[in-house]
């Protein structure tokens, strides 16, 4: 039988593999770039949420202005709907999406506008939501809003 005897004694503390605090220290930077596309992927899924609420809401507009711009509105006939009101109460709306059920508060404001020998009416719409933190803003009383307006000529 044959005996194997190390005679340098660097022979014997050369160990393959890594040391404990090199390991620490690689699941340390491990972590923070973890947290860091933790915190990336949040963002992304709040700014998702927010742009499908302004999605909505910018449909909610559109589709309102639409009806009010059918209305009457001639020279000598113009339909109630159409009457110069302030911004009105804010009526809640609630709307079936892709993203479960929403509410929404609308509220308009109609406006005459001095033109010589022309009839024409500013129709201001604004919709608003709750998102996150944030002060309430008029007229809709919600955290986050968008508003689209127009202007129509009476019809001969």
């Amino acid at each position: 039988m044959e005996r194997i005897v190390f005679n340098d004694k660097t022979d014997m503390n050369r160990q393959a593999g890594f040391t404990l605090v090199e390991v620490m220290f690689a699941l340390m930077i491990f972590m923070v770039i973890m947290l860091g596309l933790a915190q990336g992927e949040l963002t992304a899924l709040r700014t998702q949420q927010g742009n499908i609420m302004r999605e909505e809401a910018t449909q909610l507009i559109e589709s309102e202005l639409s009806r009010l711009k059918s209305e009457r509105f001639t020279m000598t006939d113009i339909s109630d709907e159409l009457d110069e009101i302030s911004w009105t109460a804010p009526e809640e709306i609630t709307v079936s999406s892709r993203k479960g059920i929403l509410t929404f508060a609308r509220s308009i404001k109609i406006t005459d506008i001095d033109a010589e020998g022309t009839l024409l009416k500013r129709i201001d719409v604004a919709v608003g939501w709750e998102q996150g933190k944030g002060a309430q803003v008029a007229p809709t009383n919600k955290n986050r809003q968008t508003a689209l307006s127009t202007i129509i000529a009476a019809r001969n």
